[in-house]
């Protein structure tokens, strides 16, 4: 849902900056706003008007979001493009509603933050590929975290929602050992699953570059600003050199999941992936770049569950 209000006429003359000063101070003044949602969501400010990004596990937040940033002076217009967890869930029920081959079963769906879960149990491997398929072709889905389970088998561990940003300083044992400078995400579920970290070492005196790709499962956390690797992760320089031709970046077709930009990320090559996805690209998604945008990363997961079910 995107919701656009314009002010009729405003006579202050504010800074961007000053005005999406005041937004995020204002929102953090409220209890409800800072408690659950403040840190899924952005905030940019060009030429006045305020564009609103992320996703809100508190429905009701949506127009107390869009009300404040609009009571703010200087504010012209109000881009609202925050997606709400309601409205998620029932855009990946209806897509697995609509998938012949996932129809036929009970998959119940959960989402917190866009992050979301698919429950229930399916027969095979494939139908439950096709799950996941289904779910992460909802281009407004942050990722796929957890798929239904198999008939009969243990259910593995729900996949870890992480997002490193490019430019975000790497940790190790010993410190800092790089900075990330390209994101991987895995187009069948949304999910980063690998990062390009950019490390120097010191040959004889003469500094020494590379890059390296790290698999998602090195990292065990994520803000920001940085992002810290397992203490039991191997040295930068054992993990594979970074090959563009390896890992394209993904189809101009193709809207990554917030809060990264179209341009801004890679896919996998296909014989990376665990299974070819379906063939992507079937609408184009033009997003307006605007300056000044100040993301924020998430705190430990909650979850609102939430069960549909279709006649026909």
């Amino acid at each position: 849902m995107i919701n656009i209000y314009k002010a009729i006429s405003n006579p202050l003359v504010r800074s961007d900056e000053s005005i999406l000063i005041d937004i995020l101070a204002t929102l953090w003044r409220v209890d409800q706003i800072r408690s659950i949602d403040y840190q899924s969501i952005s905030v940019a400010v060009r030429d006045g008007e305020a564009l609103l990004e992320g996703h809100i596990a508190r429905e009701q937040n949506y127009r107390l979001i869009e009300d404040i940033a609009r009571s703010v002076p200087g504010v012209v217009a109000v881009h609202n493009r925050i997606i709400t967890d309601h409205e998620l869930v029932i855009e990946v029920a209806k897509a697995l509603f609509e998938d012949r081959r996932t129809r036929p079963y009970i998959l119940p769906v959960s989402s917190f933050h866009g992050w979301v879960s698919l429950g229930g149990e399916v027969p095979t491997r494939q139908v439950q590929l096709a799950a996941e398929e289904a779910a992460g072709r909802i281009p407004i889905v942050r990722g796929v975290l957890s798929l239904p389970g198999l008939i009969g088998e243990e259910q593995g561990p729900e996949r870890r929602a992480i997002q490193p940003q490019s430019g975000a300083t790497v940790y190790g044992n010993d410190g800092q050992v790089g900075v990330v400078t390209q994101v991987v995400i895995n187009p069948r579920n949304r999910l980063v699953s690998q990062v390009v970290v950019r490390a120097s070492y010191d040959v004889e005196g003469w500094p020494v570059f590379g890059e390296y790709v790290l698999p998602a499962e090195a990292i065990i956390q994520v803000n920001a600003e940085s992002i810290f690797l397992a203490q039991t992760s191997s040295p930068l320089s054992a993990y594979p050199v970074f090959d563009p031709s390896d890992y394209p970046f993904a189809s101009s077709a193709w809207r990554p999941p917030y809060p990264y930009i179209p341009g801004a990320v890679r896919w996998p090559g296909e014989e990376m992936l665990e299974e070819r996805p379906l063939e992507l690209g079937m609408d184009i998604f033009l997003t307006k770049n605007h300056p000044m945008q100040i993301f924020f990363g998430f705190t430990d997961l909650g979850r609102i569950d939430t069960k549909l079910s279709f006649d026909g």
